[in-house]
C-alpha cells in the first residue's frame, strides 16, 4: 500500500469515527461582521423575533380546511386538523418554524454536503459519507417513492408543502441565526430530505467501523485465544426474550470462513491500516433502555411503559415534541425534525418505545483487483467496477471532482493493493415511514404487529403496551441471512461463500408477548440465547444496564408510575457489584492503595454527585484494562469486554500477566497494581474527588463546531457512570437519554410524562432553546398535555391558525 493510500484511508477512518466532530469551523468561514451587526437585518433582528407572536393567521395553499396550532407553556405544538393531509402539512410548517437549520443540516450531513457551507475543511468528512453509499440509498428510496406515488410519497409531499410554505417566505432578515453566521440559506425540503434523514439514523445506529479489526485480531491471536477473548455470546447477561437461557455461552467457532486467509494474505499490509478504522479501547455507547410491566406487576392494574433512547445530546435536541389531533387520531410523541411521522409515541390505545437491536447489518468484503484497478475477481470471472463521477461543491473554493466505485456488493473503497466493498442494509430502499404511520394509527397488538412488518431499518427492539393489558417486545428490521452463517471481520470478496441469501423472516425475529414473569425490557443486550438459529451479531456490549433493570423489575411485587420515573434516574454502578468483591482479601497494598480499596468496598455503588468512589472506580477499571491488555496484539484494536476480563480474573489466565514487567502476574497481583496506579493518579491529579466536581454533562450545538460554542449548554454537574441506567459515560458526558418517557395506561386516555435535554425551539435567542435543561439535569419529567380540541390547554404561549 502506498503512503498516499494509507493517509487517505486514515482520513476516511477519522471521518467514520467522528464525522461532525472533525469539523472545526474557522472564523474565516463566518459571514462578514457588518452583515451580522446590521441593526435591521442582522442578528439583532433574530433577537427581536426569537419568539412566536401570541396570535398569528397564515395561509398555506393546499390545505383542505382550517388547522389550529396551539403551543403550550413549553412551546410544544398541539395540532388540531380535520384530515391527515392537513395535520401533516401543519406539522411541516411548525417544524420549519422551530427547527429550520436542523431540517436542513442532518440531511446535509448524510448527503456529504458539509463543505458547501463549511468550506474545504469538511471535504474529507464529505468524501467518507459519500463513499459509504448513504446518498445512493437515499436516492433509491426517493426514486421508489416518486415511482410508486403511494402513501410514503404523499406523506413527504404533504410535509414538504408545509415546511416550504415557511422556508420560501423567509427574507434575508428572517434567516436563522446560524445561517447568517455561516452565510447560507437552508434548502427547500423535498422527499429526498426525508430519505437522507433516515440514512443519518441508520448510519448512527448500524455503521460498525470497527468490524475489520476483528479479522486482524483473529490473525494475531489465533483461533483459540480469539474465541476466549472475543466470544460471540456475552459471558454474563439477561436476554431480552425471557424464555431464552441465561447461562453463559462460550464463543462459537467461525472456522476458516472468518479468516478468509487467501484474501487476507494478499492484503496483509492493508489489514493493519484497516485496523485504524476504530480507535483503541472503549467507545461512547449508543444504547437505550425500555421496560414495561403488565397488570400483574403494576400498582395501577394496567401496564406502565418506559423508554429512554440514548443518542448524542445537542442543542437543538435531536427530538421535536408534537401532539396531533384529528377525528381519528390523538397522538403524542417525538420525531426527528424532517420526518413526516411521529416516531416514538402513544395514542389512546397503545404506545411503544425503542432500543437499538445492535444487529450486524454491514459486511466488509476484500476485493482482488486486476492490474488496471478497473475490475475485481469474483469466482472464475473478472467483473468491471462501476464508476460514477461525483462532484463535491466547496464554499469559497473550486468544486472537487471525485469518482465513486461500486461492485455488486455495494460501494467500494479503493487502495493500490486492493479494495474493500460494503454490503449494508442502508443501501436498500426502506419502508419505515409506512410502518410508523400505521403504528401511529394502530388500535391493537394485531394492527401494531402488522405495521411492524414494514419496519425494515434501522433494526430496533420495539416494546409495546396497551390499555387492554398487553405487553410485548419484538426485534424488527431487515437482518440478513448470510451463506457463511456470520459476517465477522473482513470477508473474502472473490467468492460467493459470504453472500447475503435473504432476510430473517418476521416470524423468526426475537419476540415475546404477555410474558409469565410480568415484565419485558431491553437495554441493547444480546436478545436471545445461544440456541437461536440465526446469526444476529457478535460484538455485544457488556450487559450492565440489562442486569440492573432486571434487578429493579424483580425487586418489588408491584411498580407504579413514580417507581418508573425514579428508575430512569438510577445511577447504580453494576461494575462495582461485579469487580469490587474481587478486591476483598488483597494483601501487601500500600497505605493509599489500601484506602482506595476500602473506599470501594464500603461504597453503595451509587454514582451520586457527592460520592468520591465513582472517580476511583473509573480510574481503577481504566488501569485494570490497560494492565491486562498491554500486549502489542491489542494496539489500535477494540479491547476484550469487561465481562471477559472479569471471567479471567476469577478463573486465572496467562493473559493477566503484564507484558511490560519481568514478573509473571496473576489476578491478585494485577488487581493490586491497578489499585496502586489508581491511588497515585488520585493523589496527583484529583484533590477534589467528588464525582460532581469532575463529571459533567455538555450539550453542544448541533454542528458540534467549537466556533459556535457560545450556543452550547454546560458543563453541568451530572451523576451517572458508564452503562448506568441513567447513563453518564466519560467524565464529559455528551451522549445519554435523548427522550425520557413514561406512559400510564390506567388513565383514559393514557397519560405520559417526558423530557428531553434542550427545548422546542432551535432559535438560540428564544427562551425555549434550552428550556428543559435544568429540569433534565435534575431528572424531572413534564406531564404531557393531550387536549382534545382547541381552547382546552390551560396555558397557551402562542396560537397559529393556518387556512387554505
Amino acid at each position: 500500500m502506498s503512503g498516499r493510500d494509507a493517509v487517505a484511508l486514515a482520513s476516511w477512518a477519522v471521518a467514520s469515527g467522528v464525522v461532525l466532530g472533525a469539523l472545526h469551523l474557522p472564523v474565516s468561514q463566518l459571514a462578514a461582521t457588518g452583515v451580522l451587526l446590521d441593526p435591521a437585518d442582522g442578528l439583532y433582528y433574530n433577537a427581536r423575533h426569537a419568539e412566536h407572536p401570541p396570535a398569528q393567521r397564515l395561509h398555506i395553499p393546499g390545505l383542505d380546511a382550517e388547522v389550529v396550532v396551539e403551543r403550550d407553556e413549553r412551546g410544544v405544538p398541539h395540532i388540531f386538523a380535520t384530515t391527515d393531509r392537513d395535520a401533516t402539512m401543519a406539522l411541516g410548517y411548525v417544524v420549519a418554524q422551530d427547527r429550520a437549520v436542523q431540517l436542513d443540516f442532518l440531511p446535509r450531513v448524510a448527503a456529504g454536503r458539509l463543505a458547501e457551507i463549511y468550506g474545504a475543511g469538511a471535504l474529507e468528512a464529505d468524501r467518507f459519507l459519500r463513499q459509504t453509499g448513504m446518498e445512493m440509498g437515499a436516492r433509491k428510496l426517493a426514486e421508489r417513492l416518486g415511482r410508486e406515488r403511494g402513501l410514503e410519497y404523499e406523506l413527504t409531499t404533504w410535509f414538504a408543502a408545509g415546511a416550504n410554505a415557511y422556508l420560501d417566505g423567509l427574507s434575508a432578515a428572517e434567516l436563522p441565526f446560524e445561517c447568517k453566521l455561516l452565510g447560507y440559506r437552508p434548502d427547500r425540503y423535498t422527499p429526498l430530505h426525508a430519505a437522507r434523514l433516515l440514512q443519518y439514523f441508520v448510519y448512527d445506529m448500524t455503521y460498525r467501523h470497527l468490524e475489520p479489526a476483528y479479522s486482524v485480531l483473529r490473525d494475531r491471536l489465533g483461533d483459540a485465544a480469539y474465541e476466549l477473548l472475543y466470544p460471540s455470546h456475552s459471558l454474563h447477561y439477561v436476554p431480552m426474550i425471557p424464555e431464552a437461557p441465561r447461562a453463559p455461552a462460550s464463543g462459537v467457532r467461525m472456522a476458516a470462513a472468518t479468516k478468509s486467509r487467501e484474501a487476507l494474505a494478499r492484503l496483509a499490509r492493508m489489514k493493519d491500516v484497516l485496523s485504524a478504522w476504530g480507535a483503541p479501547g472503549y467507545h461512547v455507547p449508543k444504547g437505550s433502555n425500555n421496560w414495561a410491566v403488565s397488570a400483574a406487576l403494576s400498582g395501577t392494574g394496567f401496564p406502565i411503559l418506559a423508554g429512554d433512547m440514548h443518542l448524542e445530546l445537542s442543542l437543538p435536541a435531536i427530538w421535536y415534541e408534537a401532539h396531533i389531533v384529528t377525528p381519528e387520531l390523538n397522538l403524542y410523541g417525538v420525531l426527528p425534525p424532517g420526518t413526516p411521522v411521529v416516531v416514538e409515541a402513544f395514542n389512546d390505545a397503545l404506545g411503544w418505545a425503542y432500543t437499538n437491536t445492535g444487529a450486524d447489518v454491514l459486511d466488509h468484503y476484500v476485493l482482488q483487483l486486476d492490474s488496471t484497478g478497473q475490475r475485481y475477481r469474483y469466482g472464475d470471472r473478472w467483473r468491471p467496477l462501476e464508476r460514477r463521477p461525483d462532484t463535491l461543491h466547496v464554499k469559497d473554493g473550486p468544486a472537487r471532482i471525485d469518482t465513486l466505485l461500486f461492485s455488486h456488493f455495494g460501494p467500494v473503497i479503493p487502495m493500490d493493493t486492493g479494495a474493500v466493498a460494503l454490503r449494508w442494509v442502508a443501501h436498500e430502499p426502506g419502508g419505515i415511514m409506512r410502518a410508523i404511520w400505521n403504528m401511529n394509527r394502530a388500535g391493537s397488538l394485531e394492527e401494531f404487529d402488522a405495521a411492524l412488518r414494514h419496519f425494515d431499518m434501522p433494526a430496533m427492539n420495539i416494546l409495546y403496551a396497551d390499555t387492554a393489558g398487553t405487553v410485548s417486545i419484538r426485534s424488527t428490521g431487515k437482518i440478513p441471512i448470510r451463506r457463511a452463517g456470520h459476517g465477522v471481520g473482513l470477508l473474502d470478496g472473490t467468492t460467493d461463500r459470504f453472500e447475503w441469501t435473504g432476510w430473517i423472516p418476521f416470524e423468526e425475529l426475537p419476540h415475546a408477548v404477555r410474558p409469565a414473569q410480568g415484565y419485558l425490557f431491553s437495554a441493547n443486550q444480546l436478545p436471545v440465547g445461544p440456541g437461536y438459529p440465526h446469526y444476529l451479531g457478535h460484538d455485544w456490549p457488556d450487559a450492565y444496564r440489562a442486569l440492573r433493570i432486571d434487578s429493579l423489575l424483580r425487586s418489588r411485587p408491584q411498580h407504579d408510575v413514580e417507581d418508573f420515573l425514579r428508575y430512569q434516574s438510577d445511577v447504580h454502578v453494576v461494575q462495582r457489584d461485579l469487580f469490587v468483591p474481587l478486591l476483598e482479601g488483597l494483601a501487601g497494598l500500600g497505605r493509599d492503595a489500601g484506602a482506595v480499596r476500602d473506599r470501594l468496598l464500603s461504597w453503595n455503588g451509587e454514582a451520586s454527585l457527592d460520592s468520591e468512589a465513582p472517580l476511583a472506580m473509573l480510574l481503577f477499571l481504566e488501569n485494570l484494562r490497560s494492565l491486562a491488555w498491554d500486549e502489542a496484539v491489542f494496539d489500535d484494536m477494540p479491547l476484550p469486554k469487561d465481562m471477559t476480563l472479569r471471567y479471567l480474573l476469577r478463573q486465572g489466565s496467562d493473559w493477566l500477566d503484564v507484558a511490560a514487567t519481568d514478573e509473571k502476574e496473576d489476578a491478585s497481583m494485577l488487581l493490586a497494581m491497578a489499585l496502586e496506579e489508581t491511588a497515585e493518579t488520585l493523589g496527583r491529579e484529583f484533590p477534589d474527588m467528588r464525582w460532581g466536581s469532575v463529571h459533567h454533562l455538555l450539550l453542544r450545538h448541533l454542528t458540534q463546531t467549537p466556533a459556535l460554542s457560545a450556543l452550547w449548554s454546560g458543563p453541568h454537574r451530572y451523576p451517572g457512570f458508564d452503562e448506568t441506567v441513567a447513563p453518564g459515560s466519560e467524565l464529559e458526558t455528551t451522549h445519554g437519554a435523548s427522550w425520557r418517557v413514561v406512559v400510564d395506561f390506567s388513565r383514559r386516555p393514557p397519560q405520559g410524562y417526558g423530557i428531553y435535554p434542550g427545548g422546542q425551539s432551535g432559535r438560540p435567542l428564544s427562551r425555549y432553546y434550552d428550556h428543559h435543561v435544568a429540569s433534565y439535569v435534575a431528572f424531572e419529567h413534564y406531564a404531557l398535555h393531550r387536549p382534545r380540541r382547541p381552547g382546552e390547554l390551560a396555558d397557551v404561549s402562542s396560537r397559529l391558525t393556518l387556512s387554505p
